[in-house]
């Protein structure tokens, strides 16, 4: 039962990343500092406010206004200050990292932000039941001083600093008297962020406000007099708002984003954040014996025409990949890029040296919630089709369903919806192909993608990138999975709203505390 509720807290943050819609309100206020309003639209309201319970993804915009992070993201995507303003490595091995806080933080109820408040703070998280807590309860903490957080992990990881970022939520620091009453945390906010949130002004479901937090510590960095999060379930509804004014941000679609086109007072970016696909969970061939040899799942590969069902699906908001990892972040690969060329004789031929010239069949379940997932997995059937290879569906109609069947483990292979990525490679390739992973539901063990992990825990700043793209590069020479197509997070914007755009290396926008309408 532990396994389900972490897998179906994992699987939703990763869709949350996809498919959530958040917007802005009467941004386009051009008074001074604070004197502009902001409204957030989300496609759904957020299961808790609890730091350590809240899915991650488009929902941290409901809890960024309230709780600062120990660190941040700067422009270039690097680490940046929060909390915390000093940070880094304790020799060498990746085992041991050291925060420092800043002087003069207060949380919003005007106690002093200390290490042992940021310590209790994390070791709640690790007990929580969020998608990122199982990164989390490896770890140990200790203070040596007031203002220093030590954290020790059992095993390298080299990627540590972003556990403490908006994206992990470990970062954002809960209050002693938010930790002494936790049962409040999912409707109330005891964080430091630069504003607060107001239960008296908002109706939960419909729309959460937040008002400036006067104990900020920096408080030319707030932008806003109040920030709102509106839930608006309909994503063309959303877009009816976003044209009239009533919000200025939101997440959008490849079906409604060309609605805007060519409206010069609103703006389009996207980026490449999530790869759809088939995970090939029977890779020891206990359903399907087939999956067990490589020429199989590598004929898979090359049976697939990715620029044709890309195109089909996403349109222009899509990308072919043939790797588990997607441009401009670190696991992406240039060699893993030239793997598999469309080539479906080359697929027959294969299938016929493992002994499969007569075809085989696999089951696969998938989401049917999602338009583009269903219309992916439908294009790689009848590619499949054509070299034998028949795809056995199993449709869910909600992510309960889909998760229920997953773990019946009656299924050789699996469509995550709406897909999986925007991590670094250490995070993002854990949940499908360690023994241990969270997709990894016949727990098949891989020496070679076990000596690449453990390699690249141990890395460097110098050889974590190469080490990050060798991983990938395993993966998908043995083929362990059949990414088809890169799905494009879409932001759509009013174009007054100022300091919108992607983190460089990561899925996430900007926060919405940064945003300005000057």
């Amino acid at each position: 039962m532990k396994r389900r509720t972490v897998l179906h807290a994992s699987i939703g943050a990763v869709a949350a990343l996809t498919l959530a819609a958040c917007g802005g309100g009467n941004g386009s206020g051009t008074g001074s500092s604070g004197s502009a309003t902001l409204t957030i639209g989300m496609s759904s309201a957020p299961n808790s406010l609890d730091p350590a319970q809240i899915a991650t993804g488009p929902f941290v915009n409901y809890l960024d206004p309230a709780y600062a992070s120990l660190l941040t993201r700067g422009s270039d995507g690097a680490l940046a200050p929060g909390l915390a303003d000093k940070w880094g490595y304790v020799g060498t091995g990746n085992t041991e990292f050291k925060l420092h806080l800043r002087g003069g933080a207060k949380f919003a109820d005007g106690t002093p932000v200390t290490a042992a408040a940021v310590v209790a703070s994390l070791k709640y998280v690790q007990k929580g039941s969020g998608p990122s807590a199982s990164y989390f309860r490896p770890l140990v903490f200790s203070t040596p001083d007031s203002s220093t957080v030590v954290i020790k992990s059992p095993t390298p990881n080299p990627d540590m600093g972003a556990l403490f970022t908006p994206a992990f939520l470990g970062g954002a620091v809960i209050s002693p008297a938010g930790l002494k009453a936790p049962q409040k945390l999912a409707s109330a906010t005891f964080g430091a962020g630069p504003y607060v949130y107001s239960a008296a002004q908002s109706v939960s479901g419909d729309h959460y406000v937040y008002l400036p937090n006067k104990n900020f510590y920096d408080q030319s960095a707030i932008h806003f007099k109040k920030i709102t999060v509106r839930v608006i379930p309909n994503i063309n509804s959303e877009v009816q708002a976003l044209k009239s004014g009533q919000i200025d941000f939101m997440y959008g679609s490849p079906d409604v984003a060309p609605s805007i086109a060519g409206d010069s007072a609103l703006k389009t970016i996207k980026k490449p954040t999530t790869w759809a696909g088939l995970f090939l969970l029977d890779r020891d061939g206990k359903i399907v014996k087939g999956l067990a040899d490589v020429r199989v799942r590598q004929a898979l590969n090359y049976a697939v025409d990715r620029v044709a069902i890309t195109k089909a699906v996403y349109g222009d908001y899509g990308t072919p990949v043939e790797q588990p990892a997607m441009p401009g972040y670190d696991g992406y690969s240039a060699k893993a890029a030239q793997m598999y060329d469309y080539d479906p004789a080359k697929a027959k031929q294969l299938l016929a040296e493992a002994g499969y010239s007569g075809g085989l069949t696999i089951p696969v379940n998938y989401g049917s919630f999602d338009a583009s997932t269903t219309k992916l997995v439908q294009a790689v059937q009848d590619q499949l089709a054509k070299v034998g290879v028949h795809l056995k569906l199993t449709a869910a109609t909600n992510f309960g369903g889909w998760i229920n069947d997953l773990l019946t483990r009656k299924q050789a292979a699996t469509v995550l919806s709406p897909g999986q990525g925007g991590d670094e490679n250490f995070y993002a390739q854990q949940a499908g192909f360690t023994k241990t992973g969270i997709m990894n539901v016949f727990g098949v063990q891989d020496a070679d993608v076990d000596a690449a992990f453990t390699k690249l825990a141990a890395s460097d700043k110098q050889s974590a990138g190469a080490a990050a793209q060798a991983l990938t590069d395993v993966i998908t020479s043995k083929a362990l999975a059949l990414p088809v197509s890169g799905a494009d997070t879409i932001l759509m914007y009013n174009a007054k709203l100022k300091g919108v755009k992607f983190v460089p290396g990561t899925a996430f926008a900007t926060s919405d505390t940064l945003w300005t309408s000057r």
